[in-house]
């Protein structure tokens, strides 16, 4: 199964609606030219937010749990020797980092009509993910019920999707499917309907709620995320 490609010139808001949202994933075009980050480097991260304090965690299933916290210099230090493949998972307002809502702009899609804090924590979820190559998230479905999207700054993203649908299929999101000897011992995944595909430099992807995904980085790689509810959802679930 492919997925779709739509420049967001041909992505009215009324379309998204009705293709897209709690629906299927897709690729947005041409969304990201005027934000700031889209120019970053390795180098000019370094430079600019190197004393920033981070968090990284291991990329496997077990080791996703393992956090700590270190400066983003080092980080980058290692980046290039990075054998346990340690990801910069970098919820920078959780680390009250947020000038760096400045340097890009979410997509109207994803805040119109939308929930983006926790009512609760008053935490809202918005991340970087910098690593290298084969870093990245095992598979899973978002936290919370929450839709995501995706946007990669520099490198390339290797993902997969599932639907819903396909849970029985997936041992609770304890299978690699980027592991083809995994996926020969876990037989059940054959009869699940993945969507493989790569994400490049300016493209966003979004994710709706429960579908399971896994992504792995293809070389050193750069993306902002946000995660989000449509406020419809919350007032069925309030009501």
């Amino acid at each position: 199964m492919l997925i779709d490609k739509i420049r967001i010139e041909d992505l009215s808001y009324e379309r998204f609606l009705s293709d897209y949202a709690d629906k299927k994933p897709f690729i947005l075009l041409g969304a990201m030219e005027n934000w700031e980050c889209r120019q970053w480097t390795l180098d000019f991260i370094k430079e600019k937010y190197g004393d920033r304090i981070v968090t990284i965690r291991k990329s496997d299933i077990e080791g996703v749990k393992t956090f700590k916290q270190v400066r983003l210099a080092n980080y980058i230090e290692h980046i290039h020797d990075n054998e346990d493949r340690w990801y910069c998972d970098w919820n920078f307002t959780a680390l009250n980092q947020k000038d760096l809502d400045l340097v890009y702009s979410s997509p109207d899609y994803f805040t119109k009509d939308t929930l983006r804090v926790d009512d609760e924590t008053g935490q809202d979820f918005k991340w970087f993910f910098l690593g290298s190559e084969q870093t990245g998230t095992p598979l899973h479905q978002d936290f919370n019920k929450t839709h995501a999207w995706n946007a990669v700054i520099f490198g390339q993203k290797d993902w997969v999707f599932f639907h819903p649908d396909d849970t029985p299929y997936l041992y609770e999101g304890n299978i690699n499917v980027f592991d083809q000897e995994d996926m020969e011992q876990k037989t059940l995944v054959k009869q699940a309907t993945p969507i493989y595909f790569s994400q490049k430099p300016g493209e966003i992807i979004y994710a709706p709620r429960n579908w399971w995904h896994q992504v792995v980085n293809a070389e050193h790689t750069l993306a902002v995320s946000e995660n989000f509810w449509f406020k419809q959802e919350q007032l069925i679930q309030q009501g």
